[in-house]
């Protein structure tokens, strides 16, 4: 079954699986890869300097003591945009934002991340 999970003011999609009683999730490579992205550019914001060597692991760990130590979950940073969008792509860019529970910006910096991951990945 698939399930929106909500790390560290991210949102990813999961699929659960139960087998023997017990829950499984499963979270695809290119949302990881998106999240990992995420917490490197979120977790400068509370004071954690990233390393070249950081894994998933490490930065999920770091959140969770940064969140735990905190009132309230950790966001991503607001940026405002510096170009205008003409009105009709504007407005398509914050209905789909709405839709998906977050700031237009954030919807265009996860759409760009996700472009980027992709030509990295296809370069690699």
């Amino acid at each position: 079954m698939k399930y929106n999970l909500n790390l560290f003011g991210y949102g990813v999609e999961c699929q659960l699986t139960f087998s023997n009683d017990k829950m499984h999730m499963e979270i695809a490579e290119e949302d990881q890869l998106s999240l990992k992205a995420y917490l490197l550019r979120v977790l400068v914001r509370y004071g954690y300097e990233p390393k070249a060597n950081d894994t998933l692991e490490n930065l999920v760990q770091h959140a969770i003591e940064f969140e735990k130590g905190m009132n309230g979950h950790l966001s991503e940073p607001k940026l405002k945009l510096p170009y205008e969008f003409q009105p009709e792509i504007k407005e398509k860019l914050i209905e789909a934002a709405e839709l998906q529970g977050m700031s237009a910006t954030q919807l265009l910096i996860r759409l760009i991340e996700r472009k980027y991951q992709s030509i990295v990945g296809e370069e690699e």
